[in-house]
């Protein structure tokens, strides 16, 4: 498959952007559809693909946020995809979250989907890491105290989310080892320095 993604279960798959090639981002575009994804969370800030996916008959979704050290993803970010994601999935969709590199928010909103689909944290961090070995998953904090929260409005009992947290940064610390962290951080200079244009 020539499109950036990774299938996490039969319904949801988390990856990066379309290519900035035409060619090679039209084949990513059929690809996509023959893969039988209906609807498109993209969470950059930096790009809006509104027009392609209009065209493609799929159902798109952006929720821009930025990815920066230190950046917190607002809890109405994951609201919005998670709502989206539970519309497709009733109506038998298959669903798309992503980001540019598909390493930080697009694996983020698909954690947050996991959650909300009643996966454990550290059960959605793995899944998600099984799925898309390179995520690093930064804003999956973020994204659990935004599920604690629609938890607590729905009048649901409610996660103990700041155990919850405690528990999976141990899991996050345990997994990502300086080693893995020097290796998706690798994978991230090559991608930045293929958009840039060089060759990696």
């Amino acid at each position: 498959m020539r499109a950036d993604l990774n299938w996490v279960t039969a319904d949801l798959a988390v990856g990066g952007d379309l290519d900035p090639d035409d060619a090679i981002a039209l084949a990513q575009v059929n690809d996509i559809l023959d893969a039988g994804i209906t609807h498109v969370v993209d969470l950059r800030i930096e790009d809006d693909d509104t027009e392609i996916w209009k065209a493609a008959e799929i159902a798109y979704l952006s929720v821009g946020t930025a990815d920066a050290d230190g950046h917190v993803v607002p809890a109405q970010v994951f609201d919005k995809g998670v709502r989206f994601a539970r519309l497709a999935v009733r109506d038998g969709g298959r669903v798309l979250t992503h980001c540019h590199m598909g390493i930080n928010r697009g694996p983020s909103m698909g954690f947050a989907i996991l959650l909300d689909r009643g996966h454990s944290p550290i059960e959605a961090f793995d899944m998600i890491r099984a799925a898309r070995p390179q995520a690093f998953v930064a804003y999956a904090q973020d994204a659990l105290a935004a599920h604690a929260a629609r938890q607590r409005c729905k009048g649901e009992r409610p996660l103990d989310w700041e155990a919850e947290a405690k528990a999976l940064e141990r899991h996050i610390q345990a997994v990502l080892t300086p080693s893995k962290v020097g290796h998706i951080r690798h994978i991230m200079r090559q991608n930045r320095m293929r958009d840039l244009g060089h060759s990696v």
